[in-house]
């Protein structure tokens, strides 16, 4: 998820949350065209989240 420089954050925002993961709703721009992706955040035994695992993501329009 947003791996070059040419990728543009739009909007994120975090629709679930717990102890051990959050899922995460990104919108961004890359290669001119609009994606949404959702994504679960895995957490370590501090909260941190120490891995990010895309599970779905789609073009928009």
């Amino acid at each position: 998820m947003f791996s070059t420089r040419s990728n543009e954050l739009i909007h994120i925002e975090d629709m679930f949350e717990n102890d051990e993961y959050v899922l995460i709703k990104a919108i961004y721009i890359a290669e001119n065209q609009r994606f949404t992706e959702t994504s679960v955040g895995i957490k370590n035994q501090n909260g941190d989240i120490v891995n990010i695992v895309c599970v779905d993501k789609y073009k928009n329009g």
